[in-house]
């Protein structure tokens, strides 16, 4: 009888040891899955950051072998020149510090899942704001409707345009034939804005495009947009600008 209770309470403790160990085998497992989840998730934040700082440094760029027709074409150092004065390329500021990208998002004042037709830049009341490509001023607002507060939008060569909004003071009038570098205005929090920064729209054939491939193109980045950014033909692009080279 002595030796049935023991081994009686020999098999319950067991069961205790089991149900405890089942127990821990979940709790740890369970933490293992949310330190696995927050290890893709820092690896997918650092692959993010990872892109940006190839685009700011101009390294490590991949080059698809559909760029091979463009980096052929042996274009000269003045017809990169060219192309880069006519197409909307580089930043409006001489500092650029993305605080919310182009697509879709929450609009932080009306709460509503919209698209964000162009990218923020954070910058402080004042800032200067210039003309990434030669152009003309087809309008140059203190008021509009649309939200931007003070704005400016700039037709450029073969289709493209560009819009500044939120600005505090606009230094170009509607008409005036500008060139790269040209002093758009300042930086300001006019419209519909939640805090002082620049919003900037790149356009091609009247639809949005993402700006930021545009942001970072340079005569070192030169052949990556054609691979970036399908909204324009490239190779009809290039052969008219080597046409005019022949002219």
């Amino acid at each position: 009888m002595i030796t049935f209770c023991i081994l009686g309470a020999y098999i319950i403790y067991l069961n205790i040891n089991i149900y405890n160990l089942k127990d821990t085998i979940k709790t740890k497992d369970e933490l293992y899955k949310i330190q696995i989840n927050n290890r893709i998730n820092e690896i997918n934040l650092l692959n993010d950051q990872l892109v940006d700082l190839q685009q700011i440094l101009n390294i490590g760029l991949d080059l698809s072998k559909k760029d091979n027709i463009y980096l052929n074409t042996k274009l000269g150092e003045k017809d990169k020149e060219y192309i880069l004065n006519s197409i909307p390329s580089g930043s409006p500021l001489e500092r650029t510090f993305i605080t919310s990208k182009y697509g879709y998002r929450i609009h932080p004042l009306t709460k509503k899942r919209r698209l964000h037709t162009g990218v923020d830049f954070k910058a402080k009341i004042g800032t200067h704001i210039y003309s990434p490509a030669d152009g003309v001023v087809i309008k140059a607002r203190n008021f509009d409707p649309g939200g931007y507060g003070k704005m400016i939008t700039i037709a450029h060569n073969f289709g493209f345009k560009t819009l500044y909004g939120h600005m505090s003071d606009i230094y170009v009038k509607e008409g005036q034939i500008i060139q790269k570098g040209t002093l758009l205005g300042l930086t300001g929090n006019t419209g519909q804005s939640s805090g002082p920064h620049l919003h900037y729209e790149v356009k091609f054939a009247e639809k949005f495009v993402e700006p930021i491939n545009f942001v970072y193109w340079n005569n070192k980045t030169f052949n990556t947009i054609f691979t970036k950014d399908l909204s324009l033909d490239w190779e009809k692009l290039i052969l008219l600008v080597k046409e005019r080279k022949n002219d």
